[in-house]
């Protein structure tokens, strides 16, 4: 045998032992649970909120006990709610005004043209599985009806062009500091008219439904991002100009992502909050349950259809890349969304580093 052949041979099955060794698969092991550890401590504190929950309804807490149990969870969400809207500002600021003013534009328009095609779709498929699977009760949906139309309220119905009009609206804010609290949207409102007849010249009071377009309050999310992209594409335009107030976003935004780190620590325990809030809050958990099964599976269905069949072929459509990864690098956003139920916990995690 050849003499370097045997020299070599036993580093070389050192090498391979240690990557089959029980230390090597240890190593391995500590490196996940040290790379994953929010979500692991996120999916325990849903785990623990949901069990210890239901565990207190045995006791029957009064309104004074859950109003403090859920409020270490509103506080969490709140400093969610308050991180938000500076971070997308000096996000988007930050990363259109390094980019040139043509990319800028695309990501524009690609931006208007997704958010409007799974708008669709969303509408679309919602609307499919209500047909297939009927959630609502006919006698709940007779109450229903006969309840409305026993009020005198101000009645609000939205068509399709409202919807695409009201798109525009929000897209193009007439006042940027109104966006970030309130957003327009379409109204129909009972108004009563005289009306007067030439035939018989009686004059009859009638009701007619008047569309106005009114505010209601919600971050315009939408007109923020376009109205950023566009600041962005412009001050990084100036090159040595706006040098200075490019940097100012920079530092905003690495200072914001430094509160979120903090913030999302403390995630487990605002989950857990407002899990145990939400189930010793229901009177009859049960009944709920039973009357809002299929609503439930409804809408479990929808999620779970357009998150891995419709979002999956996008994704592949437009990449090119496998979702499996991408997908599992979402899973933290999606519990801390799901136990919230708010979309501002998923956005910041998302944006988180």
């Amino acid at each position: 045998m050849d003499e370097s052949h045997t020299k070599h041979t036993p580093l070389l099955q050192r090498k391979i032992y240690y990557k089959m060794s029980p230390v090597r698969v240890t190593d391995m092991r500590w490196n996940w649970v040290r790379k994953n550890l929010l979500l692991i401590i996120t999916f325990s504190g849903v785990i623990f909120g949901v069990a210890l929950g239901l565990s207190l309804r045995a006791v029957g807490p009064d309104p004074t006990t859950i109003l403090l149990i859920s409020y270490p969870g509103e506080l969490f969400i709140r400093m969610l709610k308050l991180m938000i809207l500076p971070l997308i500002i000096a996000s988007l600021v930050s990363g259109s005004a390094s980019l040139n003013a043509k990319m800028n534009g695309r990501i524009v328009v690609r931006t208007i043209l997704y958010f409007m095609a799974t708008s669709l779709l969303n509408a679309l498929l919602g609307v499919l599985l209500v047909i297939a699977i009927h959630p609502g009760s006919p006698l709940a949906k007779q109450a229903l009806t006969e309840g409305l139309s026993s009020q005198n309220t101000t009645a609000s119905s939205v068509n399709i062009l409202d919807g695409f009009l009201d798109l525009g609206r929000n897209i193009f804010p007439e006042n940027i500091f109104r966006a970030s609290f309130q957003q327009v949207h379409t109204v129909y409102e009972e108004k009563m008219v005289m009306q007067h007849s030439n035939i018989t010249g009686v004059s009859t009071q009638i009701t007619e439904m008047v569309r106005s377009v009114k505010y209601r309050a919600g971050t315009n999310t939408l007109g923020i991002i376009v109205f950023c992209l566009v600041f962005g594409t412009l001050l990084g335009s100036l090159g040595k100009k706006g040098a200075v107030v490019v940097d100012f976003f920079s530092v905003i935004d690495t200072v914001i992502l430094k509160i979120v780190t903090g913030v999302m620590w403390l995630s487990p325990l605002g989950v857990a909050s407002v899990i145990m809030s939400k189930i010793l809050s229901v009177d009859k958990l049960g009944t709920v349950m039973s009357n809002l099964g299929l609503f439930i599976v409804t809408v479990v269905v929808g999620v779970l259809m357009y998150q891995w069949i419709i979002q999956n072929l996008l994704y592949f459509l437009f990449t090119r890349r496998n979702p499996i990864n991408f997908y599992f690098n979402l899973l933290e956003p999606w519990v801390t969304s799901f136990a919230t139920a708010s979309t501002v916990g998923e956005l910041l995690l998302i944006s988180y580093p």
